[in-house]
């Protein structure tokens, strides 16, 4: 072998070394499941630092937690010898907690054993249960749920379907999906679309860093911002809407004999408007200010970039 072969032998191998390493990564896994008796609603506040969350309805005066665990068995060149230790060591004492009207999930003592440990969570609860739910990586879903609901992730999509109470969901990157709002919703993303269908009225705020908005049958005010990515409503003003986008277009849509106060305004791109205006001061194709049907709630509109509809 002479010396250029040689060399590329050797560079060869330590590129396909750490593939290897990589290939032989895997996780050493199991679950748990315990049954906690209730007097009556909690707070169910979980916590995991990577894994999903799904909380369902289920019977009264318990609750049911099923926790899937991940510990790295390897990772590259490091194997971990108390992978199974480990998973044991959960299964026999698992992060479960009542004390008074507050359910603990996930919350470990140990802060070493935490970070060694995955844990996603399929938790069933009665329906009046209220909800708090964190986790740094990982989705999270609630369902039919009639209590207030506060759902952050760092990374993740969001799922919430039937919630019949107060909710706000933060997501660092992902979606947030909010089918059957009762009241007032409050939603963040960094990088994703948010959806609403509110069943009942309720304030409503929503920012999205990148990615669109759609919001249905909205009865309240509305506060909605989006760095980048369109915005979509539809509803009755009960309060102002104030709706800011810096690139995308809104469109808005509202009853017949909606009454409000329009101030719209584009640096680039039309207004239309099907509703009877009274022109206050000037106006242009990219700023109109008028009452319609007399004036009432503010509805504000401004987008950096992108068309306005009002119907």
């Amino acid at each position: 072998m002479n010396a250029r072969t040689g060399l590329k032998a050797l560079l060869l191998s330590v590129l396909l070394l750490p593939g290897l390493a990589v290939a032989d990564n895997h996780e050493a896994g199991s679950s748990f499941q315990e049954t906690v008796a209730l007097d009556g609603p909690v707070l169910l506040d979980v916590d995991t630092g990577s894994g999903s969350i799904n909380i369902r309805a289920g019977s009264v005066g318990e609750a049911m937690i099923t926790g899937e665990i991940r510990v790295q068995r390897k990772s590259f060149w490091r194997k971990n010898p108390d992978a199974e230790a480990i998973i044991q060591q959960v299964k026999e004492n698992p992060p479960i907690d009542l004390s008074g009207d507050r359910l603990r999930v996930g919350h470990f003592e140990d802060r070493s054993l935490a970070r060694q440990v995955s844990i996603s969570y399929d938790i069933v609860v009665p329906a009046d249960t209220e909800v708090l739910a964190d986790t740094g990586s990982g989705s999270i879903a609630v369902t039919d749920i009639a209590a207030p609901v506060n759902a952050d992730t760092g990374s993740g999509s969001i799922t919430l379907e039937n919630i019949g109470g107060p909710v706000k969901g933060d997501t660092g990157s992902g979606s947030i999906h909010a089918n059957g709002v009762a009241g007032t919703f409050e939603a963040d993303t960094g990088s994703g679309s948010i959806y609403l269908l509110q069943t009942a009225p309720g304030d409503v705020k929503v920012s999205t860093g990148s990615g669109s908005s759609k919001l249905i049958g909205v009865i309240g005010s509305v506060n909605a911002d989006a760095g980048s990515g369109g915005v979509i409503i539809e509803g009755r003003q009960e309060g102002p809407w104030k709706i800011d986008t810096g690139s995308g277009s809104v469109r808005v849509t509202l009853p017949d004999d909606a009454a409000f106060t329009l101030d719209a305004e584009t640096n680039s791109g039309g207004i239309t408007v099907n509703h009877p205006l009274e022109v206050e001061g000037k106006t242009s194709k990219k700023h109109v200010r008028a009452s319609v049907r007399g004036g009432g709630p503010l509805l504000r509109i401004d987008t950096g970039s992108g068309s306005i509809s009002i119907d």
